[in-house]
C-alpha cells in the first residue's frame, strides 16, 4: 500500500526522532513537530493506522510508537536523500587523504578511522588482496630455534605476514641469506612462478639451505594466493554508547563476525543490484550475527575493477541519511587516492 502524503510525512518524523532519542514518539510530540496542521488526535488514528499496516509497532500499553525494520526499510527507498556533505566535512577527509602515506595499508587504517569518527559507529575496511599486486621483496625474519616470520612486500605498499617452522634452526645471518637468495629470484620471475627447478640451479647454497629454501616457497606462494582480504575495522567500542547494545553478547557476535574475513569479504562485496551504496537492515543480514544491526557498505575501485570494499555496522536505528552521505563522498576520495597511488 503506498502511502498517501501524510502517513509518509508522519512516519518520516517519528523515525528521525526514534534516530536521535531511542525513545518511543507519541502524538504530542508529533504534532509539535510536523506542523500539519492537524490534532493529537488525528495524528494517533494515523499513527494506529500506520502500525497496522507494520511500521510501527507500541512496546507499552501506555507509551509511544518506534519504528519497525519495514519501516526503515521505506525510508530508506522512498524518503532519504543521498546529500552533499558540508564543504567543512569534505575539506577534513581530502585532507586527510592527501596526508596519509603511500602505503595502502595505512591508507585502509586511516579509511576505518575516518568512517568511525564521522558516523559514530563501527566501521570495517577490506583491503585489495595481495594476489592484484606484483610482489617487491620478501623478508625472513629470525624468531625462536628454527621459527620464522615471513614478510611479503608489494609494489604497492600491502604487506602480509606469516610465521613458520622450518625443518632446522635459523639465525639473524642465515635468515639474511635466505632472503637475498629468494629477493634474487624475484629480480627475473615473479614469486607465484618460482619453483624447485630454479633453486636447484643455484650453485652458492650449501645441501641444507637448499632444503630450507624449498621448505620456504610453498609457504610463501600460499601468503599469494590466499583468497582473503585483509580486514581493517575499528569503532566497536562506539556502540556501547546505544542503548541497544547494552546487552555485551550482542558485540561480542560482531566482534566475531569482524574476525571471520572470508564471511566478512563475500557480505561486503556481494551487490547483485550494482548500487554505489548498499544498506542492509536487521533481519535483511543473511549472517544470523547480524541480525540487530544495520550495515552499509560501498566498493572502491581502479580502472573500473572493484579492488575492495568498505562500510559501518550499527545499530537498526542508524542515521542512515547521515552514513550514506559519508560513504559516498569517502568512497570518491577512495578511488581517486588508489588511482594516484598505483597509477605512478
Amino acid at each position: 500500500m503506498e502511502l498517501n502524503e501524510r502517513k509518509k510525512k508522519i512516519l518520516e518524523v517519528i523515525i528521525r526522532d526514534y534516530i536521535n532519542t531511542a525513545e518511543p514518539v507519541g502524538s504530542r510530540t508529533l504534532s509539535k513537530r510536523c506542523n500539519l496542521g492537524i490534532s493529537p488526535a488525528t495524528i494517533r488514528n494515523e499513527m494506529a493506522d500506520l502500525e497496522d499496516l507494520g511500521y510501527l509497532v507500541q512496546p507499552h500499553t501506555s507509551s509511544g510508537r518506534i519504528p519497525t525494520q519495514k519501516a526503515y526499510r521505506y525510508y530508506v527507498d522512498e524518503i532519504m536523500e543521498i546529500r552533499k556533505l558540508e564543504k567543512m566535512i569534505r575539506t577534513d577527509i581530502h585532507r586527510g587523504f592527501l596526508n596519509t602515506t603511500t602505503e595502502l595499508g595505512s591508507t585502509m587504517d586511516h579509511t576505518a578511522r575516518v568512517l568511525s569518527q564521522l558516523t559514530n559507529y563501527t566501521a570495517v575496511v577490506l583491503a585489495p588482496r595481495v594476489t592484484n599486486f606484483n610482489c617487491r621483496n620478501v623478508q625472513i625474519v629470525s624468531l625462536i630455534k628454527n621459527r620464522v616470520l615471513m614478510v611479503v612486500v608489494t609494489n604497492e605498499g600491502m604487506a602480509k605476514n606469516i610465521e613458520v617452522a622450518l625443518s632446522q634452526d635459523v639465525d639473524n645471518a642465515l635468515a639474511l641469506k635466505l632472503s637475498n637468495v629468494i629477493n634474487g629470484f624475484l629480480k627475473n620471475t615473479n614469486l607465484s612462478d618460482l619453483s624447485s627447478e630454479l633453486v636447484d640451479r643455484i650453485q652458492e647454497m650449501t645441501p641444507e639451505e637448499s632444503k630450507l629454501i624449498h621448505e620456504i616457497i610453498p609457504h610463501l606462494k600460499k601468503v599469494l594466493l590466499d583468497e582473503d582480504s585483509e580486514v581493517h575495522s575499528t569503532g566497536l567500542t562506539n556502540l556501547f554508547n546505544y542503548p541497544e547494545f547494552s546487552d555485551v553478547n550482542k558485540i561480542k557476535q560482531l566482534i566475531n563476525l569482524v574476525q571471520e574475513k572470508q564471511v566478512l569479504s563475500e557480505m561486503m562485496t556481494n551487490n547483485n543490484g550494482n548500487q554505489v551504496i548498499r544498506i542492509k537492515i536487521g533481519s535483511e543480514n543473511d549472517n544470523e550475527n547480524l541480525k540487530d544491526f544495520s550495515i552499509i557498505t560501498s566498493t572502491y575501485e581502479l580502472d573500473g575493477e572493484m579492488m575492495g570494499a568498505f562500510g559501518v555496522i550499527g545499530p537498526t536505528r542508524m542515521n542512515y541519511d547521515n552514513v550514506s552521505s559519508v560513504l559516498n563522498y569517502i568512497r570518491n576520495e577512495l578511488n581517486l587516492h588508489i588511482s594516484n597511488l598505483l597509477m605512478k
